[in-house]
């Protein structure tokens, strides 16, 4: 049997037979036991997840009566085996009846990663790509539950940290110009994640779009100045700076990533501070010339 959460949730029987989910509170539970496959997930916990602090009085028996009807869907699309074990002090997904797409997406992954390791380019980027297409869209997007929402931040994080290496690939492969369409499109949902602007900078200086790729770095530095009261990041700036200076290193190397994607410096005090806003202030001033 197949599930799939990278995106809507989908599960599929014998010979890829849609399983017929009703109701959204089953969908919640089974959204919860697959995140925790292999694993007892205790029937308050469920109910945590179901029904968040709010549980009913009848609420162990509500959630065997989901359960029911769960495993009574997938004997209808044809799959025999007990994919939900009832163990103390709840049920558990059998991991070994059960093909989960996330686990596919995680070995297409350290495929991809094995490939880069190996110096061989071409063949990284085609398996980055295929580990991407395993995401059809938000994880487990429709269903409001912070436990589910919680459980499913792993596979949110990897979608973007593989986005962030293709990327990174093949800036260094001299395709910017292929991937700044797709980089524009991450940055516009993602405008905090920091690591995915300077490869949008990149891509666009790379491409001789200098303005807009300065506009790139305005733009995420006002977002995080409004949002959290953040300064850009030390990759960032020197990246700007950089660009300005038209230095030649902006067309020549790979992205050089120092510290986390969500890597920011603290406003606005001190020595370090006055000298960024100097900086800043006489790199604007050039950018004026250049490009007013």
């Amino acid at each position: 049997m197949e599930f799939r959460i990278l995106g809507p949730m989908q599960a599929a029987g014998r010979g890829g037979r849609p399983v017929h989910l009703k109701g959204y509170r089953p969908r919640l539970l089974l959204a919860t036991l697959v995140l925790e496959a292999g694993r007892v997930v205790s029937t308050e916990r469920l109910g945590e997840a179901v029904w968040d602090d709010r549980p009913p009085t009848s609420m162990r028996t509500q959630v065997a009566i989901a359960v029911s009807g769960l495993r009574r869907a997938f004997r209808t699309a044809g799959v025999e085996a007990d994919v939900i074990e009832t163990v103390r002090p709840g049920y558990r997904l059998n991991i070994g009846a059960v093909r989960i797409d996330a686990e596919a997406a995680e070995e297409a992954v350290a495929l991809a990663r094995d490939a880069a390791g190996a110096g061989r380019p071409d063949e990284a980027a085609e398996r980055y790509r295929a580990a991407l297409a395993h995401w059809r869209g938000p994880v487990l997007a429709g269903l409001d539950s912070p436990i589910v929402a919680a459980g499913g931040l792993r596979w949110t994080e990897l979608r973007l940290t593989v986005a962030e290496e293709l990327a990174e690939l093949e800036l260094a492969r001299g395709h910017h110009h292929e991937v700044t369409g797709e980089l524009m499109a991450l940055v516009a949902e993602n405008p905090l994640r920091e690591r995915l602007r300077a490869q949008l900078m990149t891509a666009l200086a790379r491409a001789g779009r200098q303005a807009e790729s300065l506009n790139a770095y305005q733009e995420g530095r006002r977002i995080l100045d409004e949002e959290l009261g953040l300064e850009p990041g030390r990759t960032l700036r020197d990246l700007q700076e950089a660009i300005l200076r038209e230095d030649p290193s902006v067309q020549q190397q790979p992205v050089a990533w120092r510290g986390r994607s969500g890597s920011c410096t603290r406003l606005r005090n001190g020595p370090h501070a006055r000298r960024t806003r100097h900086r800043r202030a006489a790199g604007l001033r050039r950018a004026t010339r250049l490009y007013g």
